[in-house]
């Protein structure tokens, strides 16, 4: 069995970013098999067909924030991670309400890391996502 290290209180100090809010970040968690959780519940504003879907872009920036908050949390806010690119595969249709994104850092590099995120709802996977991130400094 997995244990969890819950980091809800890590983001209670920091100002969480609007764009988590929007996409309805409810918390965090960093797993022992080195795999770090967010949880999201996103709302009927960011779909489309009546309210029915969760618009991909949406999906993507839930699974691209998972990947970049796990490495914040493991350089501690010294260092972030830019997006160099990132592909995502759509397998269901994400509607609004609680999903789950897991990420891992699958390699790292002195100023690249590769990375990959899954997004869960109601136990089935929604999309998978992977993306190479170039590591900066918090202070450019």
């Amino acid at each position: 069995m997995t244990s969890e290290k819950d980091l809800s209180d890590s983001f209670k100090d920091k100002e969480v970013p609007p764009f988590l809010e929007i996409l309805g970040f409810k918390g965090a968690k960093l797993l022992d098999d080195e795999s770090f959780v967010c949880d999201f519940s996103p709302s009927v504003d960011l779909t489309h067909s009546n309210g029915m879907i969760v618009q991909g872009g949406f999906v993507t920036g839930m699974l691209d924030a998972c990947m970049a908050q796990f490495i914040i949390y493991k350089y501690e806010g010294q260092k972030i991670p830019l997006t160099l690119d990132i592909d995502v595969k759509f397998f269901m249709p994400c509607a609004p309400g609680d999903v789950r994104a897991i990420s891992k850092i699958t390699k790292e590099g002195k100023s690249i890391s590769f990375t990959e995120a899954k997004l869960y709802q109601n136990n089935k996977l929604i999309a998978i996502s992977t993306a190479t991130n170039k590591i900066v400094p918090t202070k450019i």
